[in-house]
């Protein structure tokens, strides 16, 4: 399953001796050299129309008046070199960002789309919501500390204190619900 690029993305990639920074965004992909603000920006919808026009055959276009048009040709033989450093890159920033894994595969193959906004479920990774305290946990279920701990909930140890996932805290309540009586 593919994670949705909502924000854009930037990774850096060396070839060679020169260090590029590539961002990716939802509508278009950005291709700097590191240390430089001015960067080369390709619209997704024309990288790909880029691709389908490389795989077509080129028809040669007669000048109208007879002369070749040499500084437009150089011109699009740059944008032409610059979109398949692009394509390239792009490949390149896919390839690194699949052996890196932006979360490790475990967590990415159980993660599920959010069924009101398409993104991806946020509730099962701990590490993006707040780890709540023995004594919040008691406040939060108005209850003592000492029933909490007696309630077995799920932990993580972290500088020798338990700390509760409020994700563990909604599936406790979630279970303890009683159909309502008439």
């Amino acid at each position: 399953m593919a994670t949705p690029l909502v924000q854009p993305l930037t990774r850096a990639i060396q070839i060679g001796e020169t260090v590029y920074h590539v961002t990716m965004h939802p509508d278009r992909v950005a291709i700097r050299q590191k240390g430089r603000r001015s960067s080369i920006e390709v619209s997704w919808t024309e990288l790909l129309a880029f691709e389908q026009r490389m795989q077509a055959p080129v028809a040669p276009s007669a000048p109208s008046d007879g002369k070749p048009k040499a500084a437009s040709r150089s011109i699009l033989n740059e944008v032409a070199q610059q979109l398949r450093a692009a394509t390239e890159f792009l490949s390149m920033a896919d390839d690194t960002l699949t052996q890196a894994g932006a979360l490790p595969a475990a967590l990415m193959a159980q993660a599920a789309a959010d069924p009101r906004h398409g993104q991806v479920d946020q509730e099962h990774h701990w590490f993006v919501e707040p780890l709540l305290t023995l004594t919040e946990v008691a406040s939060i279920l108005r209850v003592t500390p000492r029933t909490v701990q007696r309630l077995g909930l799920r932990t993580i140890r972290i500088g020798g204190e338990d700390r509760y996932q409020q994700s563990v805290i909604r599936e406790y309540l979630r279970q303890q619900e009683v159909p309502a009586s008439r």
